[in-house]
């Protein structure tokens, strides 16, 4: 045991004491801090302060328009109608062109009949909401000049069309809604730190591998004391680094939740229990993935070779996660179901039907205890593929083939 825990200290203390790790980390934390105490240093500012009194005069936009042949004979309505600014009347088409290249008016529209329009613009632009608002409002005054022909009062009709409807819910069970937010983050936080350290942790023995350390290190201690010393170090890393940003994140948001008015609870507060299930299955779930990740990682002889050799496991690991998100939608659905109880996904898919739909107490058992058990069979497999990456140099090894030479030797 003291080999084992030299070797996590080392691989620790490694990943702690290095630049890229303390920068990236204190750099997170400080935009987390700036960020969510914006509210109130804006606040400790009174030319900033939102109560004042003072009225911020609204910008007035104008919009040209010929009524080409009186076409429209409502143009008050049109006028009314339009939310984009004021209307402004034309003569030709050609003085409205002018008006618009000498940025008088924003935009120009020449009405040919009550359906029917020409649009003038300087500059084109990829979405342009004016042109929704006209004919929003050209369709308005022809409604209400059709409805007044026909003898109709027409804001009886919109009262009758636009009916205002009133519901509430009453939540027996998760509020699906008001957990997404903090649900999605955390899947996405442990997506990206699996897959960083992953890298890391397989890089870090590829090096040794290619350098002949690791064969120093086999004959110094046992190979499981060496991938588990290796995948544990790293994963305590990764642990700091995680918690050291989501302790950040939500003592700074307690310390300005006045600031925020608690428009930000639906992220930070999560609820204890749910905080406890995403630790314990995201630690399983990181340890399962890094354990693969140190065993691919033995199986290169060059650093270059771990991107190439880790792929298929980095496809199943985004398969997963789009899994997972997608399950967000529907908690009762059957891949989620399902994803939840396979090691490779249970980590995400069960914590994501926990947190945000009802899974009774027994099946998270079980999908805990088949992620336990898992989890050292795959640390155990992992050790004996790190020892027998000793011995196998030159072209990478596909992990299928170091499972079959595992299993001839047994």
């Amino acid at each position: 045991m003291k080999n084992f825990f030299t070797v996590v200290n080392f691989e620790l203390m490694n990943f702690v004491k290095n630049k890229a790790f303390i920068l990236s980390t204190a750099i997170i934390c400080l935009l987390l801090t700036i960020g969510l105490s914006m509210p109130t240093i804006i606040d400790a500012f009174p030319s900033f302060d939102s109560s004042t009194d003072k009225e911020t005069p609204s910008v007035q936009r104008d919009y040209g328009y010929v009524n080409k042949d009186g076409v429209v004979s409502n143009i008050d309505d049109l006028k009314n109608n339009f939310s984009a600014g004021s209307l402004v009347e034309f003569e030709s088409k050609e003085e409205l062109e002018k008006a618009v290249i000498a940025n008088e008016v924003e935009s120009g529209y020449v009405i040919y009949s009550p359906t029917s329009y020409l649009h003038i613009v300087e500059n084109n632009e990829l979405w342009n909401e004016d042109i929704m608002a006209f004919e929003r409002a050209l369709s308005e005054s022809y409604r209400i000049k059709g409805f007044e022909e026909k003898g109709i009062d027409y804001e009886q009709v919109q009262q009758l069309v636009s009916v205002n409807l009133f519901s509430d819910t009453k939540i027996l069970g998760t509020d699906s809604a008001a957990n997404y937010m903090y649900t999605y983050i955390l899947t996405f936080a442990l997506y990206f730190i699996i897959i960083i350290y992953g890298q890391f942790v397989a890089t870090s023995i590829a090096s040794e591998k290619s350098n002949r350390a690791m064969e120093v290190l086999v004959t110094s201690t046992d190979s499981r004391n060496l991938i588990f010393g290796k995948v544990i170090g790293g994963a305590l890393a990764g642990a700091i680094q995680f918690s050291l940003v989501v302790a950040t994140a939500l003592s700074v948001y307690e310390l300005n939740a006045g600031a925020w008015e608690n428009r930000l609870d639906f992220i930070f507060k999560i609820p204890y229990d749910v905080l406890l299930l995403f630790s314990v299955f995201g630690i399983l779930g990181y340890l399962f993935y890094l354990f693969i990740f140190g065993a691919l990682g033995a199986l290169v002889s060059r650093t270059e070779d771990v991107n190439t050799s880790s792929t298929p496991i980095t496809i199943i690991f985004v398969a997963v996660f789009f899994i997972s998100v997608m399950g967000m939608q529907d908690t009762e659905g059957i891949l989620i179901k399902v994803a939840s109880f396979i090691p490779f996904s249970s980590f995400m898919a069960m914590f994501v039907r926990v947190s945000m739909g009802s899974v009774s107490n027994l099946e998270v058992i079980i999908s805990l205890s088949i992620l336990l058990i898992s989890t050292v069979i795959v640390g155990l497999l992992a050790s004996k593929i790190y020892r027998l990456g000793t011995l196998m140099y030159g072209n990478p090894i596909k992990l299928t083939r170091a499972l079959k030479l595992l299993a001839k030797k047994q």
